[in-house]
């Protein structure tokens, strides 16, 4: 069994807190990804994992084992960095096979092991270069080959695409996935990069600085569908999504709010000041009957397999998302339509999402 847990978990830096109350439950074989913007404590949590860092607070746990007072090299745990951290004057054979041969294990062994590995990252046709000679996708995949022949319990990830190239990041996601179906061990990934954690994770572990935090670092644990589709407060709305949520400031007057032409009605004990979204894809642009709102095309954004268009309205910009063929020209004046059953409240004042019964969607 490989399952990662960490509880109540403090990491400071003298009187600079940077992590604080973090309770995660890890599952054997999981693939999980910590994603957050710089300064929220995901490298540093992955690397106290490691044994890496030290925390002020807090229990460990792999494989039901507490290792708080274990050596990082007896956790049975493989990190692979941002940087490689590869030895350049050595073979990709024989970067992969160092930890194999610092512990005195059979040439034959290492041999078959490196041979095997090799094969399933593509690298066996390189195994006589250097570092030097690779490009950066490859040499990302000497240190996944050098983490992997060692079998550990748990792969530990910081952030090991961010110096690839789009094209690279792309295939090495893949790559990654493919990796973990195959291996069937626990994976934890950082990154910055919503992308690589909605496309890789099992679930997502959604960490904000401490400043925007409050309590804890952690504003969500789940499966991005879950993250994705019901965000469990503002931070994570704002953050996961690309562009983000709309997001509208509204009122409660007299047991229902108004977005636009919207009419939101609500329930059970709700505060006055409210925040309602609604992700772009979810907004319709001359689409459907009833209540609209009047907007003005602005500008747009081809991506080639979609359109994004900024939309002034009444309430602030919208931003939609639309299908390639969609057309419309700058300046022109559209109406559009907010789904009742797409949107979501959250409470201002605290960013929490509002209960699923306190919202009679009305229609849009």
């Amino acid at each position: 069994m490989s399952a990662v847990s960490l509880q109540g978990i403090d990491i400071s830096y003298g009187s600079v807190d940077v992590v604080r109350n973090l309770d995660l439950d890890i599952k054997s074989g999981e693939f999980v990804v910590f994603v957050g913007p710089s300064g929220c404590g995901k490298s540093t949590t992955l690397r106290l994992i490691a044994g890496l860092e030290e925390g002020r607070s807090g229990e460990i746990s792999i494989g039901g084992r507490v290792v708080n007072e274990i050596d990082p090299a007896k956790r049975d745990v493989a990190m692979v960095f941002q940087n490689y951290a590869l030895f350049p004057h050595m073979s990709v054979a024989d970067n992969i096979s160092f930890g194999m041969r610092l512990r005195g294990e059979a040439k034959e062994k290492i041999a078959a092991s490196v041979a095997d590995v090799a094969r399933m990252v593509g690298l066996q046709d390189h195994l006589h270069k250097r570092p030097g000679a690779l490009s950066g996708g490859q040499r990302q995949r000497v240190a996944l080959a050098r983490a992997i022949v060692r079998k550990p319990a748990v792969f530990l990830f910081d952030e090991p695409l961010s110096n690839l190239d789009a094209e690279f990041r792309a295939a090495m996601r893949y790559e990654l996935s493919r990796l973990h179906r195959e291996l069937g061990s626990t994976m934890i990934y950082v990154t910055h990069d919503q992308v690589e954690a909605m496309t890789m994770g099992d679930r997502i572990a959604v960490l904000a600085p401490l400043k925007q935090a409050g309590r804890s670092n952690l504003m969500q644990f789940g499966t991005p569908e879950e993250v994705y589709h019901r965000p469990a407060n503002l931070f994570v709305a704002k953050f996961i999504g690309s562009p983000p949520m709309n997001l509208f400031e509204v009122r409660m007057e007299n047991g229902e709010v108004r977005l636009g032409s919207v009419s939101l009605r609500i329930g059970g004990s709700i505060p006055a000041a409210l925040t309602v979204g609604i992700r772009p894809e979810h907004v319709l642009i001359n689409v459907g009957e009833g209540p609209s709102i009047d907007a003005t095309v602005e500008g747009m954004e081809n991506l080639g397999h979609e359109k994004l268009w900024f939309l002034a309205t009444g309430i602030g910009r919208v931003v939609a998302r639309t299908q390639d063929n969609v057309q419309h020209i700058t300046g022109e004046k559209v109406s559009l339509r907010f789904p009742g059953e797409r949107l979501h409240l959250f409470d201002s004042a605290t960013g929490e999402r509002m209960p699923e019964d306190s919202l009679v969607r009305g229609k849009g």
